[in-house]
Order: structure tokens, then sequence, then C-alpha cells
């Protein structure tokens, strides 16, 4: 009797980590290949996951694009995350507020290049997520960054 009620316990836990696991969008799901080869203006290629199904980049002839879900780490939900990078104040590394996009969003990179990447870190509900950029100028990169943004926040 006892195997039998471990077996069933065993299974409900499975079943509540798949459920858990099929709650969380997929990084690749939210851009589509032609919206960021049109937004950064040349090819790229398929969307491919980092590590894990949260993120996940698309690149072609320089330019490089990659899309990070927040998910709960130690012990801060992604909007905790959100609000400790935007608070932070780090040498050499800017953040700029940015409206229409999400709740609430920023930009951060690094303070004195014009060519070193560009992320966007974007607050919507409960959720939180990065757009990050390479291959562009910092003030194409933000345009870029931020029409891929608000795309990907209408998707969550």
């Amino acid at each position: 009797m006892r195997s039998i009620s471990l077996a069933v316990m065993a299974a409900y836990v499975c079943l509540r980590c798949v459920d858990a696991a099929a709650a969380e969008p997929v990084a690749c799901s939210l851009l589509t290949q032609q919206q960021i080869s049109t937004v950064v203006g040349v090819a790229v290629g398929a969307g491919a996951p980092i590590a894990a199904p949260t993120s996940c980049q698309w690149s072609g002839e320089g330019k490089i694009v990659t899309l990070t879900i927040n998910h709960p780490r130690g012990g801060q939900s992604p909007v905790d995350q959100f609000n400790a990078g935007k608070a932070s104040s780090l040498p050499g590394i800017a953040t700029e507020p940015v409206g229409g996009v999400g709740d609430d969003a920023y930009y951060v990179y690094f303070e004195g290049t014009k060519r070193a990447g560009c992320g966007l870190m974007v607050k919507k509900a409960s959720s939180a997520f990065e757009i990050r950029v390479y291959g562009f100028d910092l003030d194409q990169a933000k345009v870029v960054a931020k029409t891929l943004a608000q795309d990907a926040a209408g998707k969550l």
C-alpha cells in the first residue's frame, strides 16, 4: 500500500513539474526569424535556445539578437531581478529609462562605447525579460532593441 502511495505522489509531483514547465514561456516563440530579419536589416538564422528554453539567439551577417526570459533565481522573482538591475549603479555600466515597452523598461550598456552591445530590460506584469543586440552603433541598437522588445512584450 505504501509503494502505491509513493508512486501516486511521485506521479503527481512529475505532473506538477510538467505543468510548471509548460506555463513558462519559450523564448524562441516570442519573436520570429522574419520579425528579427526585418528589424535588424539582414537575414538571420532560425532562433536557437541558449542553454535553456527561456533564452534564444538569432544571428546573421554580423548582427546578433538574444532574448532571455527571467525566471525566479536566488530567492528573487523576475520583477525583483528587474528592480535590482534598474537600481544598480556599477562603474562603467549605464542604465537609461525607456518608455513605451511593457510596464517599465530600461536600457543597459557600457558607458563610453558606441558598439559593444545594448540590452533592454523589460518588466510586464510578473514577468521580466531582456533583449540584447550586437553589431549596431548604440543609437541604432536602442531602436532595434525597443522594436523587438515591443513585439515580444505583446506576446507575454
